[in-house]
């Protein structure tokens, strides 16, 4: 018996082509290498990124494994040869792991696959780089969300000018870059 991994994930098409593959998961690497494909189920509820609710626990993508690669925290990135999108023929079981493994045949046949097109392979340093990149980015979000709790600023007795410096400060610390580059316009129609 061959077996797929079945994974939930927020990513979008883009994403994953822009890494190659999947990533970044806790995953035993002999049996991940060993299955055939991958197939991708959306998740919509993700607390960092919000899908489409229409599309949650529903497959969109399917791929071949051309291989794993380890980050230094232990987790993998599931790089793929060849994909192809999918129609909505698999659901997402509801298991709290995001990962889990299943039948190919079965899984396989429930499935309405496009046409496969060739992965392009992204150099792992790439691939860790753009974890780096959409990591810090999260730090930066999750920061600004607690400092606004803190600071929890009285919108109320704000003037407008001190309400678009406040909202230009925290635009700037989720984006990573200094205030003064931060430009916020309105246009009157």
């Amino acid at each position: 018996m061959s077996t797929v991994l079945l994974i939930f994930t927020s990513k979008q098409r883009d994403d994953i082509i822009e890494l190659g593959g999947t990533g970044w998961w806790k995953v035993d690497p002999v049996k991940a290498r060993k299955a055939t494909h991958v197939v991708l189920v959306h998740n919509a509820h993700d607390r960092h990124r919000a899908g489409d609710p229409e599309r949650h626990g529903q497959s969109f993508m399917v791929a071949t494994i051309r291989d794993v690669a380890q980050d230094e925290d232990g987790r993998w990135l599931i790089q793929f040869d060849e994909f192809a999108d999918t129609d909505a023929g698999v659901e997402w079981p509801g298991f709290r792991n995001p990962v889990t493994y299943a039948d190919s045949d079965e899984l396989l046949g429930q499935l309405k696959i496009g046409e496969w097109e060739k992965m392009v392979p992204v150099d792992v340093q790439v691939a860790k780089a753009a974890r780096r990149r959409d990591d810090g980015s999260m730090a930066r979000m999750e920061a600004r969300a607690t400092t606004v709790t803190s600071e929890n600023p009285q919108v109320a007795t704000m003037t407008f000018g001190q309400i678009i410096d406040h909202h230009r400060t925290l635009l700037a610390r989720d984006l990573g870059v200094d205030p003064a580059a931060v430009r916020i316009s309105i246009e009157a129609h």
